[in-house]
């Protein structure tokens, strides 16, 4: 349970602007995995668009099995 309170803490802590690296869960057939790329909208529940080399992806925040704020 401590891991997932963990990942919950982790995305509110992010901010639309700041620059990621997150790793899906394979079911959800995103490639590539882990990807890169800039917050441009987030949700109170965690949810948020990613802007990455491949476009504008919608992410889940239950797909989520890492995430790392990357500096500038």
């Amino acid at each position: 349970m401590a891991i997932f309170e963990s990942l919950a803490n982790s995305l509110k802590m992010l901010a639309v602007g700041d620059r990621v690296k997150v790793t899906l869960r394979p079911e959800t057939g995103r490639f590539p995995n882990p990807m890169e790329g800039d917050i441009t909208q987030k949700d109170d529940a965690g949810n948020f668009s990613l802007k990455s080399e491949q476009g504008v992806i919608q992410v889940s925040a239950g797909d989520i099995l890492s995430i790392t704020k990357l500096p500038r």
